[in-house]
C-alpha cells in the first residue's frame, strides 16, 4: 500500500504541476489538442495512404499522441489494448511474447516494421516475439485484422501488424529522456532529426536495463530474478531531388540479454539465458513517371540471430545447454499504382528469400540431446492486382487478387474484396470484407532432419467480417461493432514420433464493439469489448478452445489531454481461457483464471523544453497467469523526465 500510495502522490503532482499554465488556456486552443478528431489516414489496408472512412477492412490505429500519453514503450503494451487482439508473455520484461489477432496463431501475424517483414525465419513456425519490439521511434501502429495475403503473401493469414517510424522535420530537433523505476529498472532514450533542403534525417538509440521478475511460479518460493537488457537503434534518411522523386533509406535493430527460467514448476535457473540481435535495412525509390502512374521498388533486409546458454550451477547441477539460431530474409518489391477513370488500380512484384539454420544441445538426467538443422532456403515469387474505386463518395470498395509460387511446393491464389457505405447525414457507415489467406510451412517443418516434411501443403484461411459504425453529437459520440469468422484449414501440426504433417482446422467466430466520447474537448473516454470463440475444428479435439485465446476481453480508457500536461487510466479485463500442463503426460488442459490490469499515468511540462512524467503499472497488484507456470510482474511505478535539446 505504500508503493501504492506513492505513486498516487506522483501522479497528482505531475497532473497539478500543470495546472497553473492550464487555467491560462482559452477554449479556442482546444482545436489543436491531440484527442479532437481528426480524419485519418491508414496505409497498411491497401498498401497506399487512403482515408481510414473509405475502408471496408477492420482496422485499429495508435496514434504518436497515444503512444505518448499512455507512455507504452513496447509495442505489445499497446497492441493489449486493442479489440479483436490478445498478448501472451512468458515471465517478466524480454520474456517470449506472442500475439493473436482474432483468434489466430502468432505465427499467422504478419509483423512489417516500415514495410519490412519482421517474421522470424529460424523460428519453428516463423512467428515474431514481440519482446522487445521498442516504440522509441515509432511515429503510429496500424493493426489490420483478418486474412490479408493479397496484398501481404504468406504469413498474413490472420492479419497485419505495421509499425511506421519517424521522419525528420526541416526544423532541427534533439531530446533526451530518463525514467526509472520498480525491478532495478533504468531506461534512456536519445533521438535528434532535421533536414535541410529536399534532405530530412532523423536518428534516435534506447537503452533499458531491469532486474526484472523471476518468471518461476511464486509458490515454490524462487528468488532469483529474470534480467532484461536492450539496446536500441535506428537511422531514416529521406531526399527529394526531383518533384517526381523520393528516394528513403532505414536502418534499425537491437541487442538484448535476457535472462530466463526453465518452464513447469520450479523452474528457476540463474544461469539461463538468451541473446538476441535484430536487424532490418531498408531502401526505397518512389518515383512518378507520369501524371497518374507511380512505382516504388524497394529492397530490405531482416537478420535475426539468437543465442542461449545455460551452464552448470548449484541449483541445476546435472543440466546444461547450448543453442543458436540464426534466420535471414531477403525482399524485393516492385510496385505500381494507376489513376484511372473508373478507379485507382494498383499491382506489384514481390520476391523473397528466406534462410534459417539453427543448433541445440543439452545435457541433463535422462541423457544427452542434439539437434542440428543445417542452412535451408526458400523463395517465393509473387503478384497481386487490386482495383480501388467510388461511387458518389458514398460508397467504396476495394477488390484484389494475387497468384503466390513457392520454389518447394508450387503455387497458392488469394483474393479479397472490401466494400464500405456511408451515410454522410446519419453518420452511419457499413463495411464489409470477405478474404482468403494463406501461409507456407515454415524451414524448419519442412526441412528439420528428424521430424520435418518436405511435402507439406501451405495453411489456407477464409475469413469475412461485417461491421457498422454511428456517430452522433457532431461526431464526439462514436459507436461499432462487428461480427467476423474465420475458418483455418490444412493447418500444419506436429505428431511424435511422425514430425509434422497438415492434420489441423481451427473455427473462429466472434464480435468486436467499441465506444468512444468526448464529453469535452480534452477528455476522451472509450471502451471496448471482444467475444471470441476459437475451436479446434478436426479430430478427437474437435470443439475445444484453443489455447491461450480468451473467450471474452474487455478495455476502458479515460484520457485527459492538453498542450502542457495529460493523463490516462487505462483498465483490461481479460476472461478465462485454456493452457496446456506439459508437466503431465500427454498434456492435460487447464483453465487460467481472469484477470484485471490497471495503468495510470500522468505527464507534465514544465517551461518551454522539459517534461515530467510517470506512470504505474499493475495498480492493483493482480496476481495473474498468461502462460502457465510464468509468473508476471506485480505492481510497478516508473517516473522519468524529457529534456528538449
Amino acid at each position: 500500500m505504500r508503493e501504492l500510495a506513492r505513486a498516487a502522490v506522483v501522479i497528482a503532482l505531475l497532473t497539478s504541476t500543470a495546472a497553473p499554465a492550464l487555467a491560462q488556456e482559452t477554449d479556442g486552443a482546444a482545436d489543436s489538442l491531440p484527442l479532437v478528431r481528426v480524419p485519418e489516414i491508414v496505409v497498411t489496408a491497401t498498401r497506399s495512404p487512403v482515408p481510414r472512412v473509405e475502408i471496408g477492412s477492420a482496422i485499429s490505429v495508435v496514434s504518436r499522441d497515444e503512444i505518448e500519453r499512455r507512455q507504452y514503450r513496447v509495442a505489445a503494451e499497446a497492441l493489449r489494448q486493442l479489440p479483436g487482439v490478445a498478448v501472451a508473455r512468458a515471465g517478466g520484461p524480454g520474456g517470449q511474447t506472442s500475439v493473436f489477432l482474432r483468434g489466430a496463431a502468432s505465427e499467422h501475424t504478419l509483423v512489417l516494421v516500415d514495410g519490412v517483414e519482421m517474421n522470424d525465419p529460424s523460428a519453428p513456425a516463423g512467428a515474431y516475439d514481440f519482446a522487445n519490439l521498442s516504440l522509441h521511434d515509432v511515429e503510429r501502429i496500424e493493426v489490420l485484422r483478418g486474412p490479408q495475403s493479397t496484398l501481404y503473401g504468406s504469413a498474413a493469414m490472420g492479419g497485419v501488424v505495421q509499425l511506421f517510424t519517424r521522419r525528420g522535420d526541416p526544423e532541427e530537433r534533439a531530446s533526451l529522456r530518463v525514467e526509472a523505476g520498480t525491478f532495478g529498472t533504468w531506461r534512456s532514450t536519445a533521438a535528434a532529426s532535421g533536414g535541410a533542403g529536399s534532405v530530412r534525417w532523423a536518428g534516435s538509440a534506447t537503452r533499458l536495463e531491469t532486474e526484472g521478475i523471476s518468471a518461476n511460479p511464486a509458490e515454490t518460493g524462487a528468488a532469483e530474478d529474470d534480467h532484461d537488457r536492450v539496446t536500441g537503434f535506428s537511422g531514416r534518411l529521406d531526399w527529394s531531388p526531383d518533384p517526381a522523386l523520393a528516394l528513403a533509406f532505414t536502418l534499425r535493430g537491437h541487442d538484448t540479454e535476457t535472462g530466463l527460467d526453465q518452464g513447469g514448476p520450479a523452474g528457476d535457473d540463474p544461469n539461463f539465458r538468451i541473446r538476441t540481435d535484430e536487424l532490418t535495412v531498408r531502401a526505397r525509390a518512389r518515383w512518378r513517371s507520369a501524371e497518374r502512374w507511380e512505382q516504388d521498388l524497394t529492397v530490405a533486409l531482416a537478420r535475426h540471430d539468437r543465442e542461449s546458454s545455460d551452464e552448470v550451477d548449484s541449483a541445476r547441477p546435472q543440466t546444461r545447454s547450448r543453442g543458436s539460431f540464426e534466420g535471414e530474409r531477403w525482399e524485393v518489391e516492385w510496385l505500381h499504382e494507376l489513376e484511372t477513370p473508373l478507379g485507382r488500380l494498383s499491382g506489384g512484384l514481390e520476391h523473397e528469400r528466406a534462410s534459417a539454420e539453427s543448433r541445440f544441445r543439452s545435457e541433463g538426467p535422462f541423457g544427452p540431446f542434439e539437434s542440428e538443422f543445417p542452412e535451408e532456403e526458400a523463395s517465393i515469387t509473387g503478384a497481386f492486382l487490386q482495383h480501388r474505386g467510388e461511387l458518389r463518395d458514398r460508397l467504396h470498395w476495394s477488390v484484389g487478387a494475387r497468384v503466390d509460387d513457392h520454389e518447394r511446393y508450387g503455387s497458392a491464389a488469394t483474393w479479397r474484396a472490401a466494400p464500405t457505405l456511408r451515410f454522410p447525414r446519419s453518420g452511419t457507415r457499413i463495411r464489409a470484407s470477405y478474404g482468403t489467406g494463406f501461409k507456407a510451412p515454415s524451414l524448419f517443418q519442412l526441412f528439420d532432419p528428424g521430424f520435418g516434411n518436405p511435402d507439406l501443403e501451405p495453411e489456407e484461411s477464409a475469413g469475412w467480417d461485417v461491421g457498422v459504425e454511428q456517430s452522433l453529437a457532431g461526431e464526439r459520440v462514436s459507436l461499432s461493432a462487428a461480427w467476423f469468422g474465420t475458418d483455418y484449414e490444412e493447418l500444419v501440426r506436429f505428431s511424435f514420433p511422425d514430425g509434422f504433417a497438415n492434420l489441423g482446422a481451427a473455427r473462429v467466430r466472434g464480435l468486436e464493439a467499441s465506444v468512444s466520447t468526448l464529453p469535452r474537448d480534452d477528455v476522451r473516454i472509450s471502451a471496448d469489448y471482444t467475444w471470441t470463440d476459437a475451436e479446434i475444428a478436426t479430430g478427437r479435439d474437435d470443439g475445444l478452445p484453443l489455447l491461450r485465446r480468451p473467450r471474452h476481453a474487455a478495455d476502458l480508457a479515460v484520457e485527459w489531454a492538453r498542450p502542457r500536461g495529460s493523463a490516462a487510466l487505462l483498465l483490461r479485463w481479460v476472461g478465462e481461457r485454456d493452457d496446456l500442463d506439459f508437466t503431465k503426460s500427454p498434456g492435460e488442459r487447464v483453465t487460467l483464471d481472469p484477470y484485471w490490469l490497471v495503468r495510470l499515468t500522468g505527464s507534465a511540462r514544465i517551461g518551454a523544453n522539459l517534461r515530467l512524467f510517470a506512470r504505474v503499472e499493475n495498480l492493483l497488484d493482480e496476481e495473474y497467469v498468461e502462460i502457465l507456470f510464468f509468473r508476471t510482474p506485480g505492481r510497478a511505478l516508473y517516473a522519468g523526465v524529457e529534456a528538449e535539446l
